[in-house]
């Protein structure tokens, strides 16, 4: 974390969003979930199609590992945090799908929505956006997965996972995000009645 040469104070990191083929709502939904972060900026662009290149025709799904190193190469900043939320299907091997992906050493996380979207209310949707976000960039800032089912560092294989945990993280991940980030939201941290 960088400090101001005038004030002393922390300064957040910038993100670089990317977005294809979500609603209005949920692009603010995505943005919100990011504020949590307190970043010194965010830069939001649409991008109009996902290569093709990267979409595995016999799967009709996208490979999230390529994907995600392309939505690395669209950051215009060298070292903000780049983070793409898309509305399509993604997939890692040795999975049959992913609902996002980090990698860290690349500073990059991204959210594939199109899975989200199966039987949820506007609401609900909303919800699975915002603690999928929080998962990933969680992992970029060096966040392992959590025991802990509540928590959103929780790994999650199905919706029904995505949707008992909850979008703010146990004390142990909260504190370590919080070295990393230290102007960090106390919003992400759970509340001590839910803490052992």
């Amino acid at each position: 974390m960088k400090l101001s040469e005038d004030s002393g104070r922390h300064v957040g990191p910038v993100f670089e969003i990317v977005t294809y083929g979500l609603a209005p709502e949920l692009v603010n939904e995505v943005i919100n979930s990011v504020r949590l972060f307190s970043p010194e900026d965010i830069k939001l662009r649409h991008v109009s199609e996902v290569p093709k290149e990267y979409l595995n025709v016999i799967r009709n799904q996208y490979n999230g590992f390529l994907v995600s190193r392309w939505i690395a190469t669209l950051r215009r900043k060298e070292d903000s945090v780049a983070l793409g939320v898309l509305d399509v299907d993604a997939y890692v091997e040795p999975l049959n799908f992913i609902f996002g992906l980090a990698l860290p050493t690349l500073n990059t996380a991204t959210v594939y929505v199109t899975r989200l979207k199966t039987l949820a209310s506007k609401d609900k949707l909303l919800a699975r956006i915002k603690k999928e976000v929080i998962h990933e960039l969680g992992h970029v800032f060096g966040l392992e997965h959590c025991r802990d089912r509540r928590c959103v560092m929780c790994f999650s294989n199905t919706l029904a996972e995505v949707d008992v945990k909850d979008y703010r993280m146990c004390r142990a991940h909260y504190v370590k995000l919080k070295e990393k980030i230290p102007g960090v939201s106390s919003e992400l941290l759970l509340s001590q009645a839910l803490n052992p």
